[in-house]
């Protein structure tokens, strides 16, 4: 596959990807009768472990039986499980940090500040990689935050009630998506989606078991539409939406993927629309309209396809 198909490809999967991690609101709110937000994620991540899990020892025997060399036979050296491990602490961080927020400001202010996501995304880039951006790709990028602000615009004022704990939040949150990206753009250099996905829902989950036994929330669902609940938001956002966001950081840089995944308060919203019948204003049009040309103008922009350096040894 040459350059230009593996862009366009990665570039198809990532949106596709956006789109079903899109769901997870919807999800959420359906098993939060029953589950605390945390107690939601940690479902999340271990149903997705066992997909994964199977998923990688599927393809183990297949291989076997084929007779062909395994994919990946080595041993993890230090700065792979080091990777491996930041990229599993630093998702569960972030899922964390926004369910936190959430119970702590409105949903409009925590969308609004965990959608500045790409500015750190932008700055690990540069500070550790030393990755330059054109003005158009920095245009493309101010026009999409700016749409996904004004999304929210009509709420905005609440900033002001004092709801300070979970704007910090809700910044953090987006601190760690970023260093996340970073860490599985290293990741994909040398793994295949399923075994970063594998290690990042083990390990999360293993974080944030410890905060649902300290916090004495209920852990499993009591009800069979509360298993089909995150049963869904496992195979939906986690398996399918992260595998193929995981999948798209091999041809685009987290930057660009950072960008792209401002679409998902776009997608959400409609989703909301046309589920629970909610309305759209026309700041809700406008947003998604400047979030779409943001897009278009910094994804047709080369500056950020690739990282230049640094990045983890093929082989």
């Amino acid at each position: 596959m040459n350059e230009s198909n593996k862009t366009t490809m990665a570039i198809a999967s990532l949106f596709v990807g956006v789109v079903a991690i899109s769901f997870g609101s919807i999800f959420i709110r359906w098993s939060e009768a029953e589950l605390s937000p945390n107690a939601t994620i940690f479902n999340r991540f271990w149903l997705g472990s066992v997909v994964f899990g199977l998923w990688q020892g599927y393809k183990a025997i297949r291989q076997r039986l084929s007779g062909d060399k395994p994919v990946q036979q080595h041993s993890y050296t230090s700065q792979e499980l080091l990777l491996l491990l930041g990229a599993g602490t630093f998702f569960a961080a972030t899922l964390a940090f926004v369910a936190w927020s959430l119970t702590q400001t409105s949903v409009a202010i925590s969308t609004i500040l965990h959608n500045l996501t790409p500015i750190f995304t932008s700055l690990g880039a540069w500070l550790l990689f030393g990755q330059g951006f054109n003005r158009q790709f920095l245009i493309g990028m101010v026009v999409a935050i700016g749409g996904a602000i004004a999304i929210e615009i009509e709420q905005i004022q609440q900033i002001a009630t004092g709801e300070v704990t979970g704007g910090i939040a809700a910044i953090v949150s987006a601190v760690f998506m970023g260093a996340y990206l970073l860490v599985v753009e290293q990741l994909r250099t040398k793994f295949d989606p399923i075994t970063i996905q594998l290690w990042v829902c083990a390990i999360a989950t293993l974080s944030i078991l410890p905060m649902l036994v300290f916090a004495g929330d209920r852990i499993f669902p009591s009800s069979v539409n509360g298993w089909l609940f995150v049963i869904f938001l496992a195979l939906v956002c986690q398996v399918l939406g992260q595998g193929l966001l995981t999948y798209s950081v091999a041809g685009l840089s987290s930057v660009v993927v950072s960008l792209v995944h401002l679409l998902e308060p776009v997608f959400s919203s409609i989703l909301a629309w046309a589920i629970f019948w909610e309305k759209l204003s026309v700041s809700n049009w406008v947003g998604f309209a400047l979030v779409l040309i943001g897009l278009y103008i910094a994804v047709s922009s080369q500056a950020a396809v690739h990282l230049p350096q640094n990045r983890l040894e093929s082989g």
